[in-house]
Formats: structure tokens, sequence, C-alpha cells
């Protein structure tokens, strides 16, 4: 499944930097998001984060999500005395 996103600023003061690399390879935006005032994941499908300033969508399924967000934890051996 491809995944697609948004974002969304409310104003341009709150993007910092963009930059896009010349071979159409690479595009990197950077910004502000401000105080998070929600998170949602609207009908299990779109992941959203609002903030002050603005709000980015990300299409992620609820099970892609937990998936990333509960990565395997890997055992430990420690010998205590």
């Amino acid at each position: 499944m491809e995944n697609s996103f948004s974002i969304q600023m409310k104003n341009s003061k709150s993007v910092s930097g963009i930059a896009l690399s010349r071979d159409k390879k690479g595009f990197f935006l950077e910004g502000e998001l401000g105080i998070i005032e929600d998170i949602e994941l609207i009908e299990e499908k779109v992941l959203t984060i609002t903030g002050k300033n603005g709000t980015i969508r990300i299409d992620i399924n609820k099970e892609e999500l937990l998936k990333a967000l509960n990565p395997t934890i890997k055992k430990n051996k420690c010998d205590i005395e």
C-alpha cells in the first residue's frame, strides 16, 4: 500500500525551510507546527496531527500505525549478582 501525506500551514512565517534536489529525488520541508492541539485517527485510515500553526495528514491504517508505535523489544541478557 502506498501511503500519502499532506501538510497545510496557516502562514508562511511558520515554514523555516524548503529544499528540492535538482535531480528531483528529494524534498525537505521544515517548520513550526506549534503547540499540538489535536491528534486523531480518522476512520482508522488517516492520522491527523493539528498544531497551532498547521496540520499534517498521513494516510496510514490503524494496523500500520500500531506496528510502528510498538516495535519488537529485543531481550537484553544481564547477569545480576
